[in-house]
């Protein structure tokens, strides 16, 4: 951080506010590379534009409601309605934390909606399958298709799905498998039919990244970015990874396998994503029911 520089800045506009920017962006401790990275950027452009209003570099003059509000109904136009909410939420939150004296009022505790993680019909798998075979470019389509059939194949975590490679791909007691670098290391059965897509993008192009897309540490969207470019009708479904997910967990929960096998292949530490699954699972009936609990 200390040696941050930002690209998209002129250098003398930077010179007069480096240190005055590094110091603060420290005194936030970002605890990863990743939002330290992200803490420099949103800083760096907002102490300059600061600055440029002619505000003395004082944390409790620049740091204040007021100023983020103009920065961002004046300095951001050229972002998105969500960018500049999201680029707004940060700076609040860094105020917060910086100033003593500043007239920031706590923010109000937000109610959370109930939380459910919905899994696509049948239908839907089959409409976001033949968009992805659809697409105008084999570029588009290896990147639409493969995250396809690593989420609806694999159950992958989003960071997970951005760092495998061909070479994480291997063969099993006769059956593909995705090995997952990682905190949540293992080896995961690709469920078919969505093996067959992982293993032609293996044969076709060992050795790459197997969405077929690069993706910066900084960037907060990556899947985003990978999917800017893919054409998605009317009727396409959204596309969610963890919807992705929560199908693969469902396809599996209604095929009746292993809960803790299932746990350690989905790289759980709790149960509480099943409970978000388990709601859509098919009813069954008491015959049935009777009859499995009395199996001998």
């Amino acid at each position: 951080m200390r040696r941050y520089t930002p690209n998209a800045i002129r250098p003398e506009d930077w010179a007069p506010v480096a240190e005055f920017t590094r110091q603060v962006a420290l005194d936030l401790h970002p605890v990863e590379p990743r939002r330290a990275t992200e803490a420099m950027r949103t800083l760096s452009q907002f102490v300059v534009w600061a600055h440029r209003q002619g505000l003395p570099l004082e944390r409790e003059a620049i740091f204040t409601p007021d100023v983020v509000e103009r920065f961002i109904a004046v300095g951001c136009t050229h972002l998105a309605l969500s960018s500049q909410g999201t680029r707004r939420a940060d700076l609040r939150r860094f105020s917060m934390q910086l100033t003593r004296h500043a007239p920031w009022a706590p923010l109000p505790k937000l109610l959370r909606p109930e939380y459910t993680i919905r899994p696509y019909t049948q239908d839907e798998v089959e409409r976001l399958l033949d968009v992805a075979r659809s697409q105008r470019t084999p570029l588009l389509r290896r990147r639409f298709g493969a995250l396809l059939a690593l989420g609806l194949g694999t159950g992958c975590y989003p960071r997970e799905l951005r760092m495998v490679t061909t070479d994480d791909l291997l063969d099993r007691h006769g059956h593909l498998c995705l090995a997952v670098p990682g905190a949540r290391a293992r080896i995961i059965p690709v469920a078919p039919p969505h093996d067959v897509r992982l293993a032609q993008i293996r044969q076709e192009d060992p050795g790459s990244g197997i969405l077929g897309f690069t993706t910066k540490d900084w960037d907060r969207a990556p899947l985003g970015h990978l999917l800017e470019k893919v054409d998605r009708p009317p009727d396409c479904p959204d596309l969610k990874i963890q919807r992705l997910r929560a199908t693969w967990l469902l396809h599996h929960l209604e095929n009746k396998v292993h809960l803790n096998g299932l746990a350690q292949m989905a790289g759980l530490t709790s149960w509480k994503t099943f409970s978000h699954v388990m709601q859509f699972l098919s009813p069954i009936t008491d015959a049935d029911l009777y009859a499995e609990l009395t199996r001998q």
